[in-house]
C-alpha cells in the first residue's frame, strides 16, 4: 500500500482523533476523500475525478425565512406614519371562510394547511380558474386577479365548483386536470364561428366553440423561431440580450445609460423567457405584444391588435433573421418543387397543408418576387443579409434572386394570423 503524506489539515487531525467505530458517514467520506489526495500515486486519478467535478452544477447561497421565537407585535399605523402605531393586528383569517386548525400555531405552515384544507373554498377554484383562462383565453371568472364580491359572476359556477373538487380528489394533481381539460368536448370542438353566434356571444362565454386568440408575447417570437429552426431549448442559464434598438437604453428615453450587449450565436435564439429586461424599459418586442412590466404580479393579460404588431413581426431583426432561416431550409429540406416547397414551409407555420386557394397565391407571390429580383429591378443581398458587404452562404444551387423570393414568401407565411393564432 502506497505511504500517505503527513496530515497538515486541522480539520482532518481533528477528524481521525475520533475513533473509527464512532466516525459518521460524512466523516468516513472526509477522510477518505483527503487521503486519496495524499497519495502521489493517485495523482492521475484525483485528476479525472476534479474533472468531472467541474461538470457539476455549483450551488448558490439562497435567503431562507426563519419565523423568530417571539414574534414581534404588529400595529394598524396612523395615516401610514410608522411612528404613530394605533390597534395591534394579530395572525388570523376572514371569519367568512373555513376556520383555522384549532390549537393550530400561528406561522406560514398553519397558513399553508389552511389554504389546501379540503373546506377552503378559494384556492382550488381560484387555480382552476387560471387553468381554464389559459386554454380558452377567458376564465370562468373572467377577472382571474379578483374572484372576490367585487368580480364578475362566473359564467358556468358549477362547472367550476366540480372543477375544483375533482382537482382536490386527484389530490392536487395538476397534470392529471391540464389532461382533462384538454382531452374535453368543449376543449376539442372546432373554432369555427358563424356571424349569428358571434353575434350573441363574441367572447365565447357560453363556450358554444373552441378557444380561438393570439398568443401571447413569448409564444409569437418562439413560434416565429421553431418554425425557422433556429430555436435554441437549451434550459436554465443567464438571461439573453436580443437586438434592441441603442436609443433605448440611453438617455432621455432611459433615465441613465444601460448595458445592452447583444447576444450572438445560439444563446441568440433561445426562448424568450430568458429574455433580459429592466424593469424601466421594457423589452420592445414584448412589449408590443402586451406583456406586463416585470414590476409586479400579472396573473391576467390584456390582448390588443395594433399595427405596431404587425411592423414588428415584419421588420423585427429577429423575425427577419427567422424569414431567411425558414427560407433556406426549406430550399434545402422541402424538395425540388415548388409546391413541395410551399408546402413544407406552410406546415411548419400553420400546422397544415394549404388550402388550393392558398397554393395558387402563394405561387403567385413566389412568380412576381423571383421575376423582380431575376430582373435586377431589387438587389437580393438587401433583403437576404443585414450587411450586403458581408453575405451569407446559400445552397448550392440556389440564386440570391430565388433566395431573396422563397424570404419574401417566409416571410408573410410568418406574418399569417393563423400562425401566432390560437385554435
Amino acid at each position: 500500500m502506497p505511504m500517505p503524506l503527513p496530515i497538515r489539515c486541522p480539520q482532518m487531525r481533528e477528524t481521525l482523533s475520533i475513533p473509527a467505530a464512532k466516525r459518521t458517514a460524512e466523516q468516513t467520506a472526509a477522510v477518505f476523500s483527503y487521503w486519496r489526495t495524499t497519495v502521489p500515486e493517485w495523482k492521475k486519478a484525483n485528476e479525472q475525478i476534479a474533472d468531472l467535478w467541474k461538470d457539476y452544477p455549483e450551488g448558490a447561497s439562497q435567503l431562507v425565512f426563519a419565523a423568530r421565537d417571539e414574534p414581534r407585535e404588529t400595529h394598524v399605523l396612523m395615516r401610514g406614519d410608522f411612528l404613530k402605531p394605533a390597534k395591534l393586528v394579530t395572525a388570523g383569517t376572514p371569519a367568512y371562510l373555513n376556520p383555522l386548525p384549532p390549537e393550530a400555531p400561528l406561522n406560514r405552515l398553519t397558513f399553508g394547511k389552511w389554504m389546501v384544507d379540503r373546506k377552503a373554498p378559494t384556492t382550488a377554484r381560484a387555480l382552476m380558474n387560471r387553468f381554464w383562462q389559459a386554454y380558452f383565453g377567458i376564465g370562468i371568472v373572467s377577472t382571474s386577479e379578483d374572484l372576490g364580491t367585487q368580480a364578475e359572476p362566473p359564467s358556468h359556477p358549477e362547472l367550476l365548483d366540480w372543477l375544483a373538487v375533482e382537482f382536490m380528489d386527484r389530490g392536487w394533481d395538476m397534470k392529471a386536470m391540464h389532461r382533462l381539460i384538454l382531452t374535453s368536448a368543449a376543449y376539442r370542438q372546432s373554432s369555427n364561428v358563424t356571424p349569428e353566434l358571434y353575434e350573441k356571444d363574441p367572447y365565447n362565454r357560453l363556450i358554444a366553440r373552441g378557444p380561438r386568440f393570439r398568443v401571447d408575447a413569448e409564444e409569437v417570437r418562439d413560434i416565429a423561431l421553431e418554425a425557422s429552426g433556429l430555436l435554441q431549448d437549451k434550459i436554465g442559464g443567464p438571461s439573453v440580450f436580443p437586438p434592441a434598438p441603442a436609443f433605448l437604453f440611453m438617455p432621455p428615453a432611459s433615465y441613465a445609460p444601460k448595458s445592452w450587449v447583444e447576444s450572438t450565436g445560439p444563446e441568440r435564439y433561445r426562448r424568450a423567457l430568458y429574455t433580459f429586461r429592466y424593469r424601466s424599459m421594457p423589452y420592445p418586442m414584448l412589449d408590443t405584444f402586451d406583456a406586463p412590466n416585470g414590476d409586479s404580479t400579472c396573473v391576467r393579460r390584456a390582448r390588443s391588435d395594433t399595427p405596431l404588431q404587425a411592423l414588428t413581426t415584419l421588420n423585427e431583426p429577429i423575425f427577419m433573421e427567422t424569414a431567411r432561416a425558414l427560407a433556406l431550409k426549406t430550399l434545402q429540406e422541402g424538395g425540388t418543387s415548388d409546391d413541395g416547397r410551399i408546402t413544407y414551409a406552410f406546415r411548419r407555420c400553420v400546422a397544415r397543408k394549404p388550402s388550393q386557394r392558398e397554393m395558387l397565391e402563394m405561387t403567385a407571390l413566389l412568380d412576381k418576387e423571383r421575376q423582380r429580383y431575376g430582373e435586377g429591378k431589387l438587389n437580393p443581398w438587401e433583403l437576404l443579409a443585414d450587411d450586403p458587404a458581408h453575405r451569407p452562404a446559400l445552397p448550392e444551387g440556389v440564386s440570391p434572386a430565388d433566395a431573396a423570393a422563397w424570404t419574401l414568401l417566409s416571410r408573410v407565411m410568418l406574418n399569417l394570423d393563423e400562425t401566432i393564432t390560437k385554435e
